[in-house]
């Protein structure tokens, strides 16, 4: 015998199917914008962090600015070699390093065996780009505008890059650079001491203090107490010694801590 149900059944079950299917929906949109949502926040921290660690690079830069021009030659900032003090922004640790430009190595106005000495020295392969480059620069054919140019034109990855550019510059204006403001590593190299312990620059001829006016600056600010690759900023700054402007940013570059000695000497074996 045949059993028909009543129509009101068949609604039913079709009803409970359906709103099975628009939970499952539902509970899937649900997950999805959860995982979106942590996914952003996630994001959003990782941006504000590094925007928080932007700014407290960038006030330490400034900071050392006002410094110099408020105190002059007596600035704590201002001395022979590098000067590196550790200052604290934020409840967070920096490792600030000053450092006269004529202390480096003009890319454009050096000696080109000592820029080639230079490459040498830290292990970087040469590249046949290098020989063009030195030769575009003695014709004045070729100038770089920024850092990445010089390095696009030398033909160094990233890596040998930061080992060149804590020992070079484009503001220094010099054949070789002053002893005075160089560092260890480049007095050893260039044998800058023994050459000009006896014979000073007619443009830096008082030995009994630093000339910050005209001077342009390299100011490092990195993280403390962190891991070698901690990024950080560099930015190159003149003291015009007027009112306005009272200073002219040079250069701004990010930087990393790749830039010691021992890794760099040992860039070749990597």
């Amino acid at each position: 015998m045949l059993v028909f149900l009543p129509h009101h059944v068949h609604s039913r079950g079709f009803v409970l199917l359906h709103t099975l299917w628009l939970l499952l929906a539902a509970a899937t949109l649900i997950v999805g914008s959860m995982m979106a949502v942590f996914y952003s926040a996630e994001e959003l921290t990782i941006s504000e962090r590094r925007l928080r660690a932007d700014l407290a690079h960038e006030s330490a830069v400034e900071m050392v600015i006002y410094d110099v021009l408020v105190k002059g030659n007596r600035s704590i900032w201002i001395g022979d070699g590098i000067v590196t003090r550790n200052v604290q922004i934020s409840e967070q640790m920096f490792s600030v390093s000053v450092q006269q430009a004529t202390g480096l190595i003009d890319a454009m106005t050096s000696d080109s065996r000592i820029l080639s000495r230079l490459l040498a020295w830290l292990a970087i392969p040469r590249n046949s780009r290098e020989p063009d480059f030195l030769s575009a620069r003695s014709t004045g054919t070729l100038r770089p505008a920024t850092y990445t140019d010089l390095q696009a034109m030398l033909g160094l990855s990233h890596s040998a890059f930061a080992c060149l550019y804590p020992h070079i510059t484009f503001y220094s204006g010099r054949v070789e650079p002053d002893w005075r403001y160089a560092s260890n590593d480049l007095v050893e190299l260039v044998g800058l001491r023994s050459r000009s312990a006896g014979t000073h620059s007619v443009l830096n001829d008082d030995t009994s203090s630093h000339n910050v006016t005209g001077a342009t600056l390299r100011v490092n600010v990195l993280p403390g107490n962190t891991s070698d690759e901690a990024a950080g900023l560099s930015v190159e700054v003149t003291i015009t010694g007027q009112i306005d402007p009272s200073h002219l940013i040079r250069s701004w570059k990010r930087i990393t801590r790749m830039d010691n000695s021992k890794q760099c000497r040992n860039l070749n074996t990597q």
